[in-house]
């Protein structure tokens, strides 16, 4: 008689998805509570559409 064996496809480490998401965190954190237009070159495009966030986080940006 012969056993039927599966093999599971290989999925990234659970280190990696943890690093992936704590970066994702990060830049999400950055981007409501410190980006005041660098990383638009001066333009408050991305201070204005996290505004009301900031401002719901207790970050003060005036």
């Amino acid at each position: 008689m012969t056993a039927i064996t599966t093999t599971m496809p290989k999925t990234a480490p659970r280190l990696g998805r943890i690093a992936l998401l704590a970066l994702a965190l990060t830049a999400t954190v950055f981007l409501v509570a410190f980006e005041q237009g660098t990383l638009t070159g001066g333009l408050p495009v991305l201070h204005e559409a996290f505004h009301d966030a900031r401002h719901l986080l207790g970050f003060p940006c005036h």
